[in-house]
């Protein structure tokens, strides 16, 4: 595992077995031809930053995907992050003092050419979301440079390109403000994302 740490956002490359990020691209069209899936704007009162059909996700805890390689495509996901989360909280070890912390989200989103959540925002807010400790992002795909769709970070000014394969952490909280930028090229971006909460 190819690990980087910067400003308390953390980056972990190769994290999941070889050709399983594509194998997750295809279950989400082929579930999405089927019906599966949801615009953010309707379904979580996002705001609206595209046009409607710029930025569909679903969860893949509720639909019967298609194994990889004789494993179900959850417990290599979640495996894959406990691994970076272990690190993480290694190297930032308060997070052990505080209670039990677990992941269960297991969101797949595309964004569209012309899409992205282009609103400066934190994951951690009011009701449930007050319990998000930590957010996660695995980059499903790689983008060039020229094609945006970079995670940008406001106050650390950081934008990471997507990376097939890599898994990037950051604290929850307003300290890590960022926005999904515009996809500017021809192809989608595709990503899984979530949050470790206070049990």
């Amino acid at each position: 595992m190819n690990i980087e740490h910067f400003d308390y956002i953390a980056l972990y490359k190769n994290i999941c077995p070889a050709g399983y990020c594509q194998h997750l691209i295809s279950e989400f069209d082929r579930l999405e031809q089927g019906g599966a899936g949801s615009n953010r704007q309707k379904s979580e009162g996002a705001l609206k930053h595209a046009k409607d059909d710029h930025q569909i996700f679903l969860n893949l805890n509720n639909h019967n995907a298609i194994a990889f390689e004789n494993r179900s495509i959850d417990s290599i996901f979640f495996e894959s992050l406990q691994a970076c989360y272990d690190d993480y909280a290694n190297k930032y070890s308060s997070l052990k003092t505080n209670g039990e912390i677990k992941a269960t989200a297991f969101k797949m989103q595309r964004t569209n050419p012309g899409g992205g959540y282009h609103v400066w925002h934190c994951e951690q807010g009011s009701n449930s979301s007050a319990r998000r400790v930590i957010a996660y992002t695995l980059y499903l795909n790689s983008m060039l440079p020229e094609e945006g769709a970079e995670t940008e970070f406001l106050y650390q000014r950081k934008r990471i390109s997507p990376v097939e394969n890599t898994m990037v952490l950051w604290p929850a909280a307003y300290t890590h403000a960022h926005r999904g930028n515009p996809v500017l090229g021809d192809r989608a971006k595709y990503i899984v994302t979530g949050w470790f909460y206070y049990d």
